[in-house]
């Protein structure tokens, strides 16, 4: 009979990094928000790593790798697989998840005449335009999730890491947090629109390139568009209010519903004299139009 330690005992040393990460990545909310004293904090973490053997079948049954029948990632015993290691020169791990998510499923287009290649070239302007969104407390907070869920997955390859949160509801949530929390930003919706398009352009301006409607369009389906899946039915809405907060799953529908009006009001074009067709006035711009001298005598 084998004396040999179960697969999943073998990946003890991972788990307890990972609860190490969960540890890190928490403390910064704590420290913003004040919800526990770090006296709490600190023994209820050393109570958790004190039951750890308790909770070692438990692991085993959620630990997908080490308990399939062709299992590639097992090392010898007692050899827990390597964890994702950051650059040290990286800091901004939320914009790195979102900006994965956009090379998934975003393809790549090049202007034939700037030989700009999109969305690549709005890298640099989206991450100084998605930190102004958040106070320095929240973007800390959410920077320690993003490099949890790198932590947790082993890996920053685009491709790989939602390949691997496909199987994983638990770290799926964790990895959502950054996209939620930008997308809730925008409930004031044309206006929000508006200063992160200029705040884009002016970011980009040293580029040349010229961030229009039509790129903020694109590039918020692609962040933003799949959270329309858990928003969909009753049941759906309920479990996002749970791991998000309440009237997060109305608040999140009532910007998906002004960013599809405001893409259908681009889309309808008009007709003005000389039979040429011009895209509407954007919805934010009419109080302004309205406002002039000319209409005012209209």
């Amino acid at each position: 009979m084998s004396t040999d330690p179960p697969p999943f005992e073998r990946h003890h040393r991972t788990a307890q990094a990972l609860v190490s990460t969960f540890q890190e990545a928490l403390e910064p909310q704590f420290t913003a928000k004040g919800a526990l004293s770090r006296e709490d904090f600190t023994r209820a973490v050393g109570l958790m790593m004190a039951h750890w053997p308790s909770v070692l079948p438990l692991f085993a049954t959620i630990c997908q790798s080490c308990t399939a029948s062709a299992c590639g990632g097992c090392g010898p015993a007692g050899e827990a697989p390597p964890l994702f290691q950051a650059d040290g020169r990286r800091r901004d791990f939320v914009t790195r998840l979102m900006v994965s998510a956009l090379r998934t499923r975003l393809p790549d287009s090049m202007d034939p005449v700037t030989g700009a290649v999109f969305p690549q070239i709005v890298v640099p302007g989206l991450q100084a335009s998605l930190s102004a969104l958040f106070y320095e407390k929240e973007w800390t907070a959410l920077n320690a999730s993003a490099l949890s869920v790198f932590n947790r997955l082993g890996t920053d390859r685009d491709a790989e890491v939602w390949r691997r949160l496909a199987h994983e509801d638990t770290l799926a949530v964790l990895a959502d947090m950054p996209f939620v929390r930008a997308m809730l930003r925008f409930r004031q919706f044309h206006q929000q629109r508006q200063t992160f398009i200029r705040r884009m352009t002016d970011r980009l301006r040293d580029s040349r390139f010229i961030f229009a409607d039509q790129h903020f369009e694109t590039l918020f389906d692609a962040l933003f568009g799949r959270l329309r899946e858990g928003v969909r039915t009753e049941q759906d809405r309920a479990r996002i209010d749970i791991h998000y907060g309440e009237g997060t799953a109305e608040a999140l529908m009532r910007i998906f519903d002004q960013f599809d009006r405001h893409r259908m009001e681009q889309a309808a074009a008009i007709r003005v004299p000389g039979g040429r067709r011009t895209p509407r006035p954007m919805l934010a711009q009419r109080n302004m139009l309205g406002a002039t001298p000319a209409a005012k005598r209209r």
